[in-house]
Parts: structure tokens; sequence; C-alpha cells
């Protein structure tokens, strides 16, 4: 029995993580088509709020959670993962507003490769070298697909790296929080310390900026509601998603399948804004499935 379920876990964790992929594209693509007609900013807080709005619907609602889950949301372990979260967050972004997004997402790939060292020095899970090059080997894959330029890499090249690293402890935090929480109540606490960071970032930079054009501004008719609500509903759905991922087997289990994002990616430019991939592209998509389908099924088979 207790094999059974370990062989579950490890066919349900990788295809969670490849799922939450593609919610967090699909998220990034309405976000992206937003940004035809809304600051970002205000995508940003809208969303923010309609999530949380949503999130404590959900665990107001659903069997098993109702008002005695929401304490969870504010349990150390659950607060830790949410700051490195928010971290994650703030970084990345902040990069993503001064380099190429290919030069970010680059760096942001070593997030899966930090998170095996960091599991089996905070964990005490295993490392075995064949996981270490089956990782290597998305990680150029990875390369292959967004092909970033030298000239992107500067200072702010620094921050992303940071949002790697964070990202990466932001994952071996989850696996610190009891079984008995809620992932719910761990994705509210995720989006309430986001939002209000995201607050204090926006008053501080009005503030530095010395104006206040426009701080409340408000999407304009319904189209633009709607696809805030539903930007909103993605990313709550992939951060639960995600969470659900690292928390029913082994890191090492899911780590490989983040490189999925890649695919989504690519699929998302294709199917939406009308950008076909190449030669090279189509390569690195099969180098990143395939290093990534060898890591988990040889784990799978308890190697």
């Amino acid at each position: 029995m207790q094999q059974s379920m370990r062989r579950h876990a490890h066919i349900l964790a990788p295809l969670l993580m490849a799922l939450s992929m593609a919610l967090f594209t699909a998220n990034d693509a309405t976000v992206k088509f937003l940004g035809d007609s809304l600051p970002l900013g205000v995508i940003i807080v809208w969303r923010g709020w309609f999530m949380i709005a949503l999130l404590l619907v959900l665990i107001l609602l659903l069997p098993g959670h109702g008002p005695a889950a929401l304490p969870h949301a504010w349990q150390r372990p659950v607060l830790v993962r949410s700051a490195w979260d928010t971290l994650v967050t703030l970084s990345y972004l902040t990069a993503l507003m001064h380099m190429p997004i290919a030069n970010v997402l680059a760096i942001m790939n070593l997030s899966p490769l930090l998170i095996l060292p960091l599991a089996a020095w905070r964990l005490g899970e295993r490392l075995h070298g064949r996981d270490m090059l089956a990782l290597l080997a998305g990680l150029g894959g990875a390369l292959l697909v967004i092909r970033p330029g030298p000239e992107g890499f500067n200072a702010f090249a620094l921050l992303a790296l940071l949002a790697a690293a964070a990202a990466a402890m932001r994952d071996i935090a989850t696996r610190r929080i009891p079984p008995a929480t809620p992932t719910l109540a761990v994705t509210l606490s995720n989006m309430a310390l986001v939002q209000l960071a995201g607050l204090a970032l926006w008053l501080l930079q009005g503030l530095l900026a010395g104006t206040a054009e426009k701080p409340l501004m408000m999407p304009q008719n319904g189209g633009q509601w709607a696809l805030l609500m539903l930007a909103a509903a993605l990313l709550a759905a992939a951060i639960a998603t995600l969470v659900a991922s690292v928390r029913v087997a082994p890191l090492h289990i899911s780590a490989p399948w983040r490189y999925s994002v890649i695919v989504w990616g690519v699929l998302a430019g294709w199917l939406v804004f009308g950008e076909v991939p190449d030669g090279i592209t189509l390569l690195g998509i099969g180098i990143i499935l395939a290093s990534s389908m060898h890591a988990t099924l040889r784990r799978g088979d308890g190697g």
C-alpha cells in the first residue's frame, strides 16, 4: 500500500507542477493582453483584490475549510513561505522592468537546479548525480528556447538571481508546512503578503516620483474587468497547484517539470500572439521534456 501511494505521488506531483506552469503562463498571457490598455500597476493591484476575494469565498464555502481554516494562513511556516514568495515577486518584476524577458527567464530557470542541493541540505533528501545531469540538460534546453543575449546581463541580473534563489527557498519552506494546513490558506497568505508589498511599493514609487497621477485608475469597461477577474482566478489556481505539487512528493520529483513553463510559453506565444517557434526552439523543448521525464520516471522506479 505504501509503495502504491508513493508511485501515485510520483505521478501526481509532476502533473500538478506542469498544470501549475500552464496556469501561470495563461495568467501572464492575460496580463500581457491587458497591458495594451491598462498600466501594469493597475493590473497587479486590482487582480490582487480579486484573488483575495476569490480565495476568501472558496475557503469559507469549500468542504474541509470554513472559518476555521483562516488562522492557518498566519502560522509561522506559512508566513515564512509567503515572505519568500513576496521576495520572488518583487525582485523578479523589478528585474523584468529593466532587462529583456529572455535573460530574466534564463536566470530564473536556475531555481529548479538550486532546489536539489538546497533540499539535500535543508531537508535531508538524497541527491544523485543523474538528477543533476538531468536538470543541467533541462537548463540547456531552456537556454536553447529563450537564447538570452549577453547584453542583457547587467546589475539587474543580480535581482533576477536573487529571485531564483528565493524561489528555491520558497519551495523548501513549503515542504516545512504541516500536512494538515489547507492549501487555500497557504495561497491566501501568499497573496496577502504580495498584495501588501505591492501596495507599499506603489505608494513609495509615487512619493519618490513626486506625483500622484491617476493613483487609483479604474478599468474602463466590462471586458477589462472580466479579464482582470480571469487573471486573478488563473493566478490563484496556479499558486494553489504549485503548493500542492511540492507538498505531495519530494522536491526532486516535481522540480524538473518547472521547465514546462517554457513549453507553455512557446504555445501561448504561438496561439495568442502568433509567434511561431523555429527549429532551435523545438530542439530545446525536446531536451526539456526528455530530461524532465528521465528524472521523474527514474525516481518513480525508486532509482
